[in-house]
């Protein structure tokens, strides 16, 4: 999917085909039809993209995974304007290959490294998005808790609202027993830890 007409999602984020002219205070993602999930309308890839442009680090280059990457779209928008290195671990061939020609479009294919497997990026990261279903989050917990670098930060999403309590639960004892913020975007949610480490960092 691609939007038809631009996506605006806060705070400056517009996501557009290819050849489309954006406005100089924007920050575009350009994106391609093809089968990955997220092409900026739906309300956890606007969760994310918000959590993004709040909670990076500033200043510097940093480390990211994004963990079921689908179109790419929270790769690029990392690694075009927020000065992000991003390991996007995907198992859809058809998702990554569209992945990699949205990221050739933004100029940012040489920061973006696809990987098919978890197990294939190498951790410490200082931020993790995770936008996946409920299953998945709740079966690789110990594993993405892992590869959270001190001070990292943790977005799930993917979530309804009567997910959010099971799967905060679950990563809460991997992350010192803290409790997570809620983003909440009409019955969609998101849980987001900032400040934290993984079990492997202690």
């Amino acid at each position: 999917m691609t939007p038809r007409e631009p996506i605006h999602v806060a705070p400056r984020w517009l996501i557009v085909p290819l050849d489309a002219a954006v406005p100089t205070d924007a920050l575009p993602i350009r994106m391609a039809p093809g089968p990955g999930f997220g092409d900026g309308s739906h309300a956890t890839t606007e969760l994310c993209l918000q959590a993004l442009a709040a909670l990076t680090p500033r200043g510097r280059s940093f480390r990211l995974l994004d963990f079921g990457s689908g179109s790419g779209i929270l790769s690029i928008a990392a690694a075009a304007h927020l000065g992000a290195v991003v390991d996007a671990v995907e198992i859809d061939p058809h998702a990554t290959e569209h992945a990699r020609r949205n990221a050739l479009a933004n100029g940012v294919a040489d920061r973006i490294h696809q990987r098919s497997a978890l197990d294939e990026a190498p951790g410490p990261f200082d931020f993790i998005v995770a936008n996946i279903l409920r299953s998945v989050l709740l079966s690789f917990a110990e594993r993405l808790a892992s590869l959270l670098a001190p001070g990292a930060v943790l977005v799930l999403s993917g979530l309804v609202s009567t997910d959010a309590a099971e799967v905060g639960a679950r990563y809460a004892p991997l992350l010192g027993g803290r409790r997570p913020e809620l983003y909440e975007r009409e019955e969609w949610r998101a849980l987001v830890w900032r400040g934290v480490q993984g079990p492997s960092s202690k």
